[in-house]
């Protein structure tokens, strides 16, 4: 049985880091490279889930006030097909 598994790839890893740049209260220099690889498990758990790979920035964090979440767009997704166990 073949399973497709899909991966942010570098433009995902962009989309994101623009998204924190412009919504997240400290901004997008606060974040190193081991920061925004946490967010790109985040997305890539909700997309094992069977959600859409997006992230969310709390309320309390964001420059708005409110919960901000993000989708990642589809060039930012690879897809690799992998055989599993049945």
């Amino acid at each position: 049985m073949k399973a497709t598994i899909h991966h942010v790839n570098e433009q995902g890893l962009k989309e994101i880091a623009q998204f924190l740049a412009d919504n997240y209260k400290k901004g997008g220099a606060h974040f190193t490279p081991d920061m925004l690889a946490a967010w790109v498990q985040d997305a890539e758990f909700q997309l094992g889930e069977g959600n859409p790979a997006s992230i969310e920035i709390r309320s309390f964090d964001s420059v708005s006030g409110r919960a901000e979440e993000y989708t990642i767009s589809p060039a930012g997704l690879d897809a690799e097909i992998v055989e599993v166990d049945a």
